[in-house]
């Protein structure tokens, strides 16, 4: 499989020396806009037809708005892992891309990331009566930053489509939840920034219309304004899509 990565951060660099010393799996490019030097491998600020060609999955790590600029270019050539998640939430550009997807005989896949049972969120979304996920970060770990890092604040509390809008780098996982489940209206966010914490606290709860429920909570060390398990997170997504087991999928 050759994988293309866009973005050389803490994510996409740890994906580039995974695909490079993972037998069966080639890099067939990394975008970047900073330049990347003395790499054996093709490291451009320009998405081109050339490097797309031959190219079966490549996987976003950089920011929302790549979905936007290359999306469907991707989606003609490769399937399209997009680990922020935040660019899928204006619904005309998703089924834009999901019809793209769809012509091509290509996916969407939405990662795993820190969403602990997402297969089991998305094996049955109809299933689902309502949804709520709880984010609770330090000060630091919040892009932009809020306003008063000296006390617990609740940032937002509300539909998960209007918290991506305003934190767009911070709710990955809970862009991922509101697919898989009841949809971005309906799941309902809770982002708290508390100067106490210096882990990340993942809290969600589902119930189903059985009246059954499912409730995880997940304590996480922080990389930026990830997670510590974000990127094995990922690796491990791709693991499941080059196995045809891609979790949550459009197309």
């Amino acid at each position: 499989m050759r994988v293309g990565v866009i973005g050389h951060g803490a994510i996409g660099s740890y994906l580039v020396d995974h695909i490079v010393s993972t037998d069966g799996l080639e890099l067939s490019f990394v975008l970047t806009r900073t330049p990347v030097a003395d790499v054996p491998w093709p490291a451009t600020s320009e998405l081109t037809e050339e490097l797309l060609d031959g190219t079966d999955l490549v996987i976003e790590a950089a920011h929302p708005d790549i979905i936007a600029t290359y999306g469907e270019q991707i989606l003609s050539h490769a399937d399209l892992m997009v680990v922020s998640a935040g660019g899928l939430v204006d619904d005309v550009r998703r089924e834009q891309l999901v019809a793209s997807a769809r012509k091509h005989g290509r996916r969407i896949v939405v990662p795993y990331g820190a969403l602990t049972g997402l297969e089991s969120l998305a094996g049955r979304p109809s299933a689902w009566r309502s949804a709520t996920i709880t984010f609770v970060k330090p000060p630091q770990a919040f892009e932009p930053a809020p306003s008063d890092v000296r006390n617990s604040s609740v940032l937002y509390d509300g539909p998960v489509r209007g918290v991506a809008a305003r934190y767009p780098r911070n709710v990955n996982a809970m862009v991922t939840f509101a697919l898989a489940t009841v949809g971005l209206d309906e799941a309902r966010a809770v982002l708290v920034s508390d100067p106490s914490q210096s882990f990340a606290t993942l809290d969600f709860t589902v119930t189903g219309k059985d009246g059954g429920t499912l409730h995880v909570t997940k304590n996480q060390p922080l990389i930026g304004v990830s997670g510590s398990e974000m990127p094995d997170a990922i690796v491990h997504s791709l693991r499941m899509h080059a196995g045809g087991r891609p979790g949550l999928w459009f197309g």
